[in-house]
């Protein structure tokens, strides 16, 4: 790591130095390269070709012993296409690395091994905002595993190499501003200077010392006076640029300098000088004009910052910006019009909005206008306008008015967005919610009327059993035990589908979410002896249930109801899976906030890998085949106790037993 970041140090310098970019970048990767112990780093850059991004391979390092591929055909001019993936994570100024074997991009794994690679990191650059393109580190010796720090601190350096490349194309637009200024201050007072080379005398005018905020009689009439009070950043590249043009080497001498002001603070110069030959081409003199650009300077740093926030604004922004005259017609529409409506910008300026507004929606558009012109806002709006190919499209519009200095309406400006998808899907969402209801109102009428019609039949059935078997035995038949076992089967059988039809009707009322809970005061205590005496003190077997009660006695707030439901489940099927084996049990534990019930019973358990899907609807353990039941008990027990803001677990062992745990709140 000591050695990476000495690299990245190196490399910093490298791009703060050299003047020329294509030096700085090539030492850059250079300096990384060879601290980072890789194999091969290299640049891409974007380039468009015919509204298509382009991948270009322009600097590149290789270790020794590593091919280099710089200036291979096979590598310039490649789409993103070729290479999914890559360009949607350094889009988002992500770094993408890893293992190339690992890669589910088959062109991308081809490509990479064909090279020898065997581990990869590209971190993209980014200049103004924009995807410059990115730098590559390959190591085609080890399979390397690149860990966090690294990854960091090698995309930071991609980060300085956007502000460099930043940094040469701000320098560009001041040298163009320079020229501009040139032309624009020509009929400016000029500071006027001399300096007689032979003699080293120097004459500078009223206005030059005017500049610095001198009378002409305050200031040395000498170079020195100049050097002086030039900024000391810049001094020593003037004298070489001074130099350099004496010498023949350049052919101008112009530019921009701070110098220092009478009280302390720096003023900008534009600087300008000519130089005066003997006959024999021998240097003699330099004049030359400064010029007081400081304001400008200002005013150029004040443009500056705007031109990046509009430029940021509309890089990045979807939405449709708009600039409206009084009566409505556009004085300004940016660039995104033709994503959203299909017409370029140009197409809808001088064009009023009425021509494009869907005729059932120019009310719409009315009323706002006149609540603009009473209240000076309005709220977002929604209405169809119509595209290019005569299709309309949903947008949504917040407008607000732009006034003059003396608070008068001058126009409009509105930000606008496409919403046809999010209207589309509330359409949609509306459509299927509506069949969803129809559906469960279906559902709820045939659950009912099914539950309903089934019940009078096997009452009936249940009955003629009951008086078959009571007939048997007043006719004296011989045959009594077996017309018994058949009326019993007969009867098991109704109460099968009766403890089927009961739990899907409570089962259906509950997934409609028609099951109320209504809470009161509950004396659980009391209402557990009265739930087993009224159900279970009659089993067939004589068996009882358990109680034990732990802990400080506690009222809950519940549904007395929904507690029934649960309870009753819970306990019959501790009964009915341990038929003829010890007693179940009933613990009561009182805790501080919460109420905690065991059932534990000593019968058939259930198998380990059943206990997951317990609580699915219809599910019936394996070992259960002989015994009555509709698997959608324990299921509506976990909707009640959910509705109750309770829990359940249950812990059980084939052939050993189940325990049943059920915690709820007081409240």
């Amino acid at each position: 790591m000591k050695n990476l970041l000495l690299g990245i140090s190196n490399a910093n310098n490298h791009l703060l130095k050299e003047i020329s970019i294509d030096d700085a970048l090539n030492l850059c990767i250079t300096a990384i390269g060879k601290s980072q112990d890789i194999d091969r780093c290299y640049i891409f850059k974007n380039e468009t070709e015919d509204d298509d991004l382009k991948l270009y391979y322009v600097y590149e390092w290789c270790n020794e012993g590593v091919d280099a591929y710089l200036g291979n055909p096979d590598l310039n001019g490649i789409s993103y296409d070729l290479l999914p993936g890559i360009y949607n994570t350094l889009i988002k100024d992500e770094p993408l690395y890893g293992l190339v074997k690992e890669s589910d991009n088959p062109l991308f794994v081809e490509t990479m091994e064909m090279q020898g690679i065997k581990s990869y990191l590209f971190t993209p650059i980014f200049s103004e905002n924009k995807f410059w393109g990115w730098i590559g580190y390959d190591d085609c010796k080890t399979e390397r595993e690149w860990i966090d720090e690294e990854v960091y601190v090698l995309h930071t350096v991609a980060k300085n190499i956007g502000i460099r490349l930043n940094q040469d194309k701000i320098n560009a637009k001041l040298e163009a501003h320079l020229e501009q200024f040139d032309f624009y201050l020509k009929g400016s007072n000029q500071g006027m200077w001399e300096w007689d080379i032979i003699t080293n005398k120097a004459v500078f005018s009223y206005n030059w010392a005017g500049m610095l905020g001198y009378n002409l009689d305050e200031i040395d009439q000498t170079l020195e006076f100049w050097r002086k009070n030039v900024h000391p950043d810049e001094i020593k590249q003037l004298e070489l640029n001074l130099k350099r043009y004496i010498q023949g080497k350049t052919d101008s001498y112009s530019g921009v300098q701070r110098m220092k002001h009478k009280k302390g603070h720096y003023v900008w110069i534009k600087y300008s000088g000519l130089v005066i030959k003997n006959i024999i081409g021998t240097p003699i003199k330099i004049i030359g004009t400064h010029i007081d650009i400081s304001e400008i300077k200002e005013k150029d740093r004040q443009l500056k910052l705007s031109e990046e926030k509009f430029r940021f604004i509309a890089e990045n922004t979807t939405d449709l910006i708009t600039q409206h005259h009084k009566d409505g017609s556009f004085s300004y529409v940016s660039n995104s019009s033709k994503d959203i409506t299909g017409y370029n910008h140009e197409e809808l300026i001088h064009r009023s909005p009425y021509d494009f507004i869907h005729p059932d929606d120019i009310h719409i558009m009315q009323n706002a206008h006149l609540e603009i012109a009473k209240k000076l806002r309005t709220k977002p709006l929604i209405f169809r306008f119509r595209k290019k190919d005569n299709s309309y499209t949903w947008i949504e519009s917040i407008t607000k008015v732009i006034l003059n200095s003396k608070n008068e309406i001058m126009g409009m400006q509105s930000s606008s967005r496409d919403i046809s998808e999010t209207i589309k899907a509330a359409e949609e969402m509306r459509l299927n919610l509506l069949k969803e209801k129809e559906l469960n109102e279906l559902k709820s009428k045939f659950v009912s009327m099914a539950s309903h019609q089934f019940r009078t039949p096997l009452t009936i059935i249940y009955s003629n059993a009951e008086l078959i078997e009571f007939k048997s035995k007043i006719n004296g038949s011989k045959n009594t035990d077996g017309v018994e076992s058949i009326t019993n089967r007969i009867k098991n059988e109704v109460d099968r589908l009766t403890e089927l039809m009961n739990n899907i009707l409570i089962f259906g009322r509950n997934e409609l979410e028609e099951t109320k809970k209504e809470t009161k005061e509950v004396d659980f205590d009391n209402f557990i002896n009265k739930t087993i005496e009224t159900y279970f003190n009659n089993e067939p077997d004589g068996r009882k249930m358990g109680i034990t009660i732990k802990g400080k006695k506690q009222k809950i707030i519940s549904d007395e109801t929904l507690l029934t439901h649960i309870i009753t489940n819970v306990i019959s099927n501790a009964f009915k899976y341990s038929a003829n084996k010890a007693e179940p049990k009933l613990i009561i534990n009182y805790l501080d906030k919460k109420i905690k019930i065991e059932i534990i019973d000593y019968g058939i358990g259930i198998p380990n890998e059943e206990i997951q899907h317990l609580f699915t609807s219809f599910f019936r353990a394996t070992n259960t085949s002989t015994i009555v039941g509709s698997g959608l008990g324990l299921t509506i027990v976990k909707q009640f106790i959910d509705l109750l803001n309770g829990e359940i677990s249950i812990k059980s062992k084939e052939n050993f037993g189940t325990t049943v745990m059920l915690i709820l709140p007081y409240e």
